[in-house]
């Protein structure tokens, strides 16, 4: 355990050299900065290189990879998110008294960036940091509605579309059904699918290059927050707050 904890820190070393200067560095001077043996720097630049995280150009000097600008450039779409979906999020509470979540993609899972909670002593809340699934959620519907077939297909097969409850979809065919009707309605529903006391509504964000950059939920006791009343009235607010807020990210597809 401890090796490989150095391994990381020796990595992040490496990288911090080659982000801090403003041209490419050579593989002495990386060794240099860094205090590390020369074969331990060029393994593990090599790994680097392979992920993209460093690139090598043809004088043998390195430079920062594209993965490294990828990630920034993701990390900070989703905190101008965040930031620009916060008031939409406390207007829809306060419209609604139900938990609102902002969500986003990763990898197969939804990850849970913003919640505003229901005023409700009973209340449906998700933790921030965590991730749920994407078969049994009414963000997981949302968040995959430009999805083609088969990118759908591979993304269930990785958690097996476990059966919470006895409405939970737990097929593919199932949920791509599902999400036909999504892009129909343009927001999705999570029916009892995840918890059996817990009905969600979801509408998806839309970026400047108009893809789903993240989505955005009301969560209710099923007891209060009936299909009629999320289709007669929750649908509407949802739809106009996310409509405004990918409008604002550049979305054209209006």
């Amino acid at each position: 355990m401890g090796l490989e904890v150095q391994s990381l820190q020796r990595t992040f070393d490496i990288l911090e050299v080659v982000a801090n200067s403003v041209l490419p560095v050579s593989l002495k001077y990386i060794t240099d900065e860094t205090g590390l043996p020369k074969s331990t720097v060029y393994r593990l630049l090599s790994n680097l290189e392979k992920r993209d995280y460093v690139k090598c150009d043809s004088n043998g000097s390195y430079r920062l990879g594209i993965q490294l600008l990828m990630m920034s450039q993701r990390a900070e779409q989703n905190f101008d998110i965040k930031n620009l979906a916060r008031k939409y999020l406390v207007h829809m509470n306060e419209v609604t008294k139900e938990t609102v979540h902002l969500g986003i993609l990763v990898k197969n899972r939804v990850l849970y960036v913003d919640t505003v909670e229901s005023p409700h002593a009973l209340r449906l809340v998700a933790k921030l940091g965590t991730t749920n699934a994407v078969h049994c959620t009414a963000l997981g519907k949302a968040l995959l509605v430009e999805h083609d077939e088969a990118q759908i297909r591979e993304l269930l097969a990785v958690d097996e579309m476990e059966r919470r409850t006895e409405y939970t979809l737990c097929t593919a065919e199932d949920y791509l059904a599902e999400i036909a009707k999504v892009r129909r309605l343009g927001y999705a529903l999570d029916d009892c699918e995840s918890e059996l006391d817990g009905r969600c509504i979801a509408a998806p964000i839309y970026d400047n290059a108009n893809q789903v950059a993240a989505a955005i939920s009301i969560s209710g006791l099923a007891s209060r927050f009936s299909k009629e009343h999320i289709e007669k009235e929750v649908a509407r607010v949802l739809l106009e707050s996310t409509r405004e807020i990918s409008k604002a990210l550049g979305y054209s597809g209006m």
